[in-house]
């Protein structure tokens, strides 16, 4: 399937359930990259918005780019002040050396990294920072029972990219000059609902599923196994990278 289509439909639970980012996650990215109050940041890979009305809501001028319009709908449904676009990583079609800092939320693992540090080379200004930062599902009982039913319920979970495969790719490559590196901790309480929207908002479970009504009892009793007052913690690492890219694409010492 076209990645670029991949999460059409389920666009309406990643809006309503996926998780946000840490406070302490946009404070940094913000002090390090020394973006100015009223800045400019691209938010490429954008999807709902989720990280673009977060980065916007703290003065700074957004673009968010994706190149799905079901999830841009809901985008722009959700208002906050950004301004969006439907474009691709490799081409956002965004005016060059415009942009104080180019993020990826959740997404630089659809993307291949040269063709993203390339086109944010081309829309940042010299003084420019690229980041990426994702929210990855931490270790314990809960979880890890969720992560073996996710590979025993869907065929598709093991093939799809994986954020671990895009942090190598930053930490080897020529583009990057010098990186900075950070964690946060994050989480989300869900009633049953949400815990079902939030599974369900996964590309390899809309598409992978062989069969949804064993995978739905499956996450049903796992629910039941872990919730407490009819809810369940969802507990994340949030694992953030801010790079300065390399000039045309040849690596210096930070």
């Amino acid at each position: 399937m076209d990645p670029k289509r991949r999460f059409s439909a389920a666009a309406d639970d990643y809006h309503k359930h996926r998780p946000s980012y840490p406070a302490a996650l946009v404070d940094w990215l913000l002090q390090e990259a020394s973006v100015p109050e009223g800045g400019r940041i691209a938010d490429v890979g954008c999807g709902t918005g989720i990280a673009t009305r977060l980065l916007a809501a703290r003065g700074r001028e957004l673009v968010g780019v994706d190149p799905n319009p079901e999830m841009l709908a809901f985008a722009r449904g959700a208002g906050g002040g950004p301004r969006y676009v439907q474009g691709e990583a490799a081409a956002t079609g965004l005016p060059a050396a415009s942009f104080d800092l180019v993020t990826a939320a959740q997404a630089l693992h659809w993307i291949a990294f040269p063709e993203f540090a390339a086109e944010a080379r081309r829309i940042l200004k010299p003084t420019g920072f690229a980041a990426a930062f994702w929210n990855l599902r931490a270790r314990g009982a809960f979880l890890d029972e969720y992560e073996s039913l996710l590979r025993a319920q869907s065929p598709e979970y093991s093939r799809v990219p994986r954020a671990g495969d895009a942090i190598e790719a930053i930490r080897a490559s020529p583009d990057v000059a010098a990186l900075r590196e950070a964690e946060f901790g994050n989480s989300q309480e869900l009633d049953r609902e949400g815990f079902f929207g939030r599974a369900h908002s996964s590309s390899y479970v809309v598409h992978g599923l062989g069969d949804r009504d064993a995978f739905d009892a499956a996450l049903a009793a796992l629910f039941e196994r872990h919730q407490r007052k009819g809810r369940v913690t969802l507990r994340y690492r949030c694992v953030a990278f801010l790079m300065r890219l390399a000039p045309g694409g040849a690596a210096m010492e930070p």
